[in-house]
């Protein structure tokens, strides 16, 4: 059962949600959501993770969860504060500037499918032959600076995956272990489609902002960015 702070945060996460809705005021709607809603959302999320470790879930288990690498949950949550998972965009093209959105998205995908698996199904093949490696993508999700270790484990976990395929699917399946599946073919054509762009886009970023680290160490301010610069692949 979840705990009363729990219920209570959410009780007034839906409590605040219906004064917003109650507003016409645009500026009194936005103050109620940024000074209310958001930082009780970031609390009932911290309470769900409390709930979860007092029903033995491990802190693997929950960042899967999240879509967050462990150690990003438990700094937060060691903290003493809420927890939050959502990045902030930074710039009107910054969903996908770097290519990376797609996998990311199936990286969390994965993540949250094998933590239901482990709810009742830990026992099926799908979870137990994959489990360590889908960790692994997990984990390589808290690099945000660099692409590579994602690249890498997702290689890894593909590779793994189509290795157990056959014989993972020549037995019946659940309905989760099939969605499962489902989500892996996901995040393999993710990862063969964009994996060129992506290096490629990492590239690009890092060549820039050495520039712009030379060009102030002289003194020079350097240009403006532009919002979006399309990164077109080879043929």
């Amino acid at each position: 059962m979840p705990s009363e702070y729990s219920d209570a945060m959410l009780k007034k996460i839906i409590e605040e949600a219906k004064r917003a809705l109650s507003t016409q005021d645009p500026a009194s709607r936005a103050g109620i959501i940024s000074d209310s809603i958001q930082p009780y959302a970031g609390w009932a999320l911290r309470w769900a993770v409390e709930d979860c470790r007092a029903h033995g879930l491990t802190w693997q288990v929950i960042a899967s969860m999240l879509g967050k690498s462990y150690p990003a949950v438990l700094r937060q949550y060691e903290a003493g504060g809420p927890v939050y998972v959502v990045t902030p965009a930074q710039s009107a093209n910054s969903g996908n500037f770097d290519a990376q959105t797609p996998l990311r998205r199936a990286a969390t995908a994965l993540g949250n499918h094998m933590a239901g698996l482990y709810g009742r199904q830990r026992d099926r093949m799908t979870y137990a032959l994959l489990v360590e490696a889908a960790s692994k993508v997990t984990e390589a999700q808290g690099n945000i600076d660099d692409p590579a270790p994602l690249l890498r484990a997702c290689y890894e976990f593909t590779s793994l995956a189509d290795r157990i395929r056959l014989h993972a699917q020549s037995q019946p399946m659940t309905r989760q272990e099939r969605e499962t599946w489902t989500v892996i073919d996901e995040l393999k054509a993710a990862y063969q489609r964009d994996k060129a762009e992506i290096e490629t886009a990492h590239q690009v970023m890092t060549q820039v902002a050495d520039a712009e680290r030379s060009l102030i160490e002289t003194g020079v301010k350097p240009p403006p960015r532009p919002l979006h610069v399309r990164v077109v692949k080879s043929e």
